[in-house]
């Protein structure tokens, strides 16, 4: 693949490693591939209700990786219930 051409599955799976906890980013730092992410991986933790989420959840829904969007819907649950307790 060409350099700096832009992966749209890469990126949505990027963001899903990222956000699940499956790596963290300086493993993706590791790597001499070009970096993809749905958003800015520096900034705070994503909120619950943030929209990547749907994002992730529509991209997945599409690719049939149903297992994946269980867990971001969990993740997403998780994060609420921790914002209120």
């Amino acid at each position: 693949m060409e350099k700096n051409k832009f992966d749209e599955d890469k990126c949505f799976n990027n963001t899903y490693e990222l956000i699940t906890g499956r790596k963290i980013l300086t493993d993706f730092l590791d790597t001499e591939e070009d970096l993809w992410f749905l958003h800015d991986p520096n900034t705070e933790t994503l909120r619950h209700n943030d929209p990547i989420y749907d994002e992730l959840i529509n991209y997945f829904v599409y690719t049939e990786e149903y297992e994946k969007c269980a867990e971001i819907l969990d993740l997403q649950k998780t994060l609420k219930q921790s914002i209120f307790n």
